[in-house]
């Protein structure tokens, strides 16, 4: 038997995870020498650069938990979809991921969804229609 598909859509954001310094040894001309020309001076910078990462903000990072144990319960497979992550061809190219503009986003098999703030009722009430 075919088990059944609930897809929830999330939306992370970018955040910054820390810094990192990078070091850059080169060379750069000196002034002139009067015997032999130019001369080369090393040079030492450090530069420092933000590390970036993309983080579920948290109360998505509850539903997606939640309805992992609801789906689980009831037998259903669950697909989760971040839309920040997910490659820009295959956004253009889902019908559905155009469509949502809130998130979190709980859609079934059949086509029926929640948006928003979603509670454990509301998925075990909708998981139960689709049976």
């Amino acid at each position: 038997m075919k088990k059944k598909k609930v897809t929830l859509y999330v939306k992370s954001v970018k955040t910054v995870i820390g810094t990192e310094k990078i070091d850059r040894h080169y060379f750069q001309a000196g002034p002139p020498v009067k015997v032999s020309g130019y001369r080369l001076i090393p040079k030492h910078e450090v530069d420092t650069i933000a590390k970036y990462s993309f983080v579920l903000p948290e109360n998505q990072n509850g539903t997606v938990k939640m309805v992992k144990e609801v789906a689980a319960k009831h037998g259903f497979k669950l697909e989760v979809v971040d839309v920040t992550k997910e490659n820009i061809l295959h956004r253009v190219l889902q019908e559905e991921i155009k469509r949502i503009k809130t998130f979190p986003t709980l859609i079934t098999d059949s086509g029926e969804k929640i948006e928003g703030n979603i509670t454990k009722e509301q998925v075990e009430l909708l998981l139960r229609k689709t049976i």
